[in-house]
């Protein structure tokens, strides 16, 4: 299932699809606009009801907005504080204008109106009065009278508020205005705005729906991206052109696209673009763009995923690079910082009494220079040259004590146990060297104690398994030959059996006693040489083949080329062997073994890991002693040694070992400085 999903051919059909979504939404969108103003007014703004829409608004405050026109506009053009100002004629041009923005209006045809100013009335219909107007179905009624009060009363959303501003111009007439839209424009109205209404909706519905289906798909194409059928990691060739370049690409793509789009769109509404092309022209334009916007943005998402995201970005480059600069000045400085720390600290330390001489000679010329100053006192320069003098001496002699007891302790802490402090001249410096002295006297016989049992234990094991080869060489040749005998009894044949594998176990258990107390003992020989990790590690697991075959574990192996290390050939075969050989004996059945030769900040590791059979209650640095064994209850085969030699070889040549428990996870670490070849 993986496989097909991460297949190239799945692949390449979501991109197909995804970009068929964006130009279907492209073309939809396109074909609801032009459909959307064709031939009718934009009356629709997602308003819930047709009685809502802003239309009714703008038609119903019309005649407000022609009134305030009129008188504003002669007040602006004539004024009213001028010296010759007319009050007749002042109103004359306020009706003549108010009937002149009147006849104007935008929706003149489609509505009836009823103006009365003073005892002047201007309108269009058989109404008597503005309050018989308020009998339609959309209307508005406003009044003002002398006193400036206004009575507004509307169906619809009333925003203006110009009857109050003309308070300013012309507090001194009553004004009635009444407006009423007629039935005829009100159904036109009624079906362009249902008809708009259906074709926002059915777009908006189309368009959505497109959107999610890219989105899924998009979704998909970034999961896979980066992946081969196998589940390994791949990467195209355009992955290596910069990362700015590629967003550039990818903002500049459906920049550009928008752009031409609206820019077709509007060739096409003034009659520059040829009807035929138009859809074409756009399914071009939007899927050009959106295949770059594709192509760019998983490119990037494979960077970020391969971790490569570093290595093709110019602009992360040289932050990296700055910060690795940064880095080496701030450790450059701070080593400096702290050798000139430590070299003033041992000039203190190792220099005592020459720094309290110093201190002391400062501070006889500070006293001279006071005793100097005061007239008619020398007292003060002599005594303060003789207190000088006898601060240096006491601080000479104590001093040479003290670095004497230095030295002394400095030389026990290296493992010199034998060495004595020589007599001082203090008696309480004196008292602390003898103490220093027992406590070195002390250690060096412990010392002597514990090697001399140690090579004792040593020699033992050494005697012991060497005498044990003899007889148990003889048991199994004898144990061989029962097995041949003819006329056997089957139950004598299976003792037989027993005996020999009892015997090889033995024999095993006696080598692996010779071989550690070897190492430990220090009379093993080391022949290094330049050693293949990866293929040494390849050579050793052939060897258990058919034991890794039938252990039902599955080992995953994962190695690179051109790894090196000096070491013991035989020896480090030994040593993986009895990993590979802890690893069969203690890992939990049908589960997976990593194996790994890697390299890591300039040594070669080869790392182990298995999921124990057993609990996991020891300390991982007690697990490598000799005779420890991680299944405490003792039923597997095993004698606590194996990795106990694996320890000692690696570290005879030259490497370390280092265990790790985790829960139920065991990690075993072989590491080794890295050869150039």
């Amino acid at each position: 299932m993986k496989q097909i999903v991460c297949s190239t051919l799945m692949k390449l059909v979501a991109v197909i699809l995804f970009v068929a979504c964006i130009v279907a939404a492209v073309l939809f969108v396109t074909e609801s606009g032009i459909a959307y103003f064709d031939g009718e007014p934009d009356i629709y703004s997602f308003e819930r009801d047709f009685s809502e829409s802003w239309i009714l608004s703008q038609i119903l405050s019309e005649p407000e907005y022609a009134v305030y026109d009129a008188v504003y506009g002669v007040v602006r053009k004539y004024g009213k504080e001028s010296s010759s100002f007319d009050m007749d004629l002042y109103r004359e041009m306020i009706l003549l204008y108010m009937e002149e923005g009147l006849n104007e209006m935008d929706h003149k045809g489609d509505v009836w109106y009823f103006v009365q100013w003073n005892d002047t009335v201007i309108t269009n219909s058989a109404y008597a009065s503005a309050e018989e107007m308020m009998g339609g179905e959309q209307y508005s009624y406003l009044t003002r009278d002398r006193l400036g009060r206004v009575e507004r009363v509307s169906t619809g959303h009333m925003c203006t508020m110009l009857i109050e501003v003309l308070e300013e111009l012309d507090s001194e007439s009553e004004m009635t205005i009444g407006c009423q839209i007629k039935e005829d424009a009100l159904m036109r109205y009624r079906a362009a705005w249902e008809h708009q209404e259906a074709i926002v909706v059915d777009a908006a519905i189309r368009t959505i729906v497109l959107a999610l289906g890219a989105l899924a798909l998009l979704t998909y194409l970034i999961s896979v991206c980066g992946k081969a059928p196998d589940g390994s990691d791949r990467s195209l060739w355009y992955d290596r052109i910069w990362a700015e370049i590629r967003l550039l690409l990818l903002v500049g793509s459906g920049i550009g696209a928008a752009v031409l789009c609206f820019e077709i769109l509007d060739a096409y509404r003034i009659g520059h673009f040829p009807p035929a092309l138009l859809y074409p022209a756009l399914g071009t334009v939007a899927a050009l763009g959106s295949f770059m916007i594709l192509i760019c943005l998983l490119s990037l998402v494979r960077n970020l995923k391969t971790g490569k995201m570093g290595k093709t970005s110019v602009i992360l480059f040289l932050l990296g690079w700055i910060l690795r600069v940064f880095c080496k000045a701030v450790k450059w400085l701070f080593g400096h910082v702290k050798k000139a720390f430590s070299t003033l600290i041992g000039v203190l330390s190792r220099k005592t009494g020459v720094i309290l001489v110093s201190m002391l000679l400062i501070y006889t010329v500070v006293i001279g220079i006071l005793g100097i100053g005061i007239p008619h006192s020398p007292l003060w320069l002599v005594l303060g040259i003789l207190i000088a003098c006898f601060a240096c001496f006491v601080a000479a002699y104590r001093a040479g004590d003290l670095d004497e007891i230095k030295k002394g302790v400095s030389e026990i802490r290296s493992g010199n146990v034998s060495y004595t402090v020589p007599k001082l001249r203090c008696e309480d410096m004196r008292q602390l060297a003898a103490n220093i002295n027992d406590i070195a006297k002390g250690l060096d016989e412990a010392v002597s104690a514990r090697v001399k049992a140690e090579r004792l234990r040593s020699e033992l094991i050494t005697n012991v398994s060497h005498d044990l080869k003899t007889p148990i060489t003889s048991i199994l040749n004898y144990a061989e030959l029962l097995q041949k005998t003819e006329g056997l009894s089957e139950e004598a044949r299976d003792y037989a059996v027993i005996i020999a594998k009892k015997g090889e176990r033995l024999k095993k258990l006696t080598q692996d006693l010779f071989d550690i107390s070897k190492v430990q003992s220090g009379n093993e020989t080391v022949l290094k040489e330049t050693l293949d990790a990866s293929l040494l590690l390849h050579q050793t697991i052939g060897e258990y083949d058919s034991e890794i075959q039938s252990s039902g574990l599955t080992f995953c192996v994962e190695t690179q080329a051109d790894l090196c290390i000096e070491a013991d050939g035989r020896k480090m075969a030994r040593a993986l062997g009895n990993l590979i050989q802890n690893i069969l004996k203690y890992a939990m059945k049908h589960t997976r073994v990593f194996i790994e030769v890697r390299e890591k900040e300039g040594r070669v590791e080869t790392v182990f890991k298995n999921t124990s059979a057993y609990p996991l209650t020891f300390r991982a640095d007690e697990i490598t002693e000799r005779f420890v064994r991680g299944d405490e209850s003792r039923t597997a085969e095993g004698n606590g040694l194996g990795l106990a030699i694996a320890k000692s070889y690696t570290e005879l040549c030259g490497g370390r070992l280092e265990v790790i428990t985790d829960g139920d996870l065991f990690k075993v670490i072989l590491s080794f400085e890295r050869v150039n070849v």
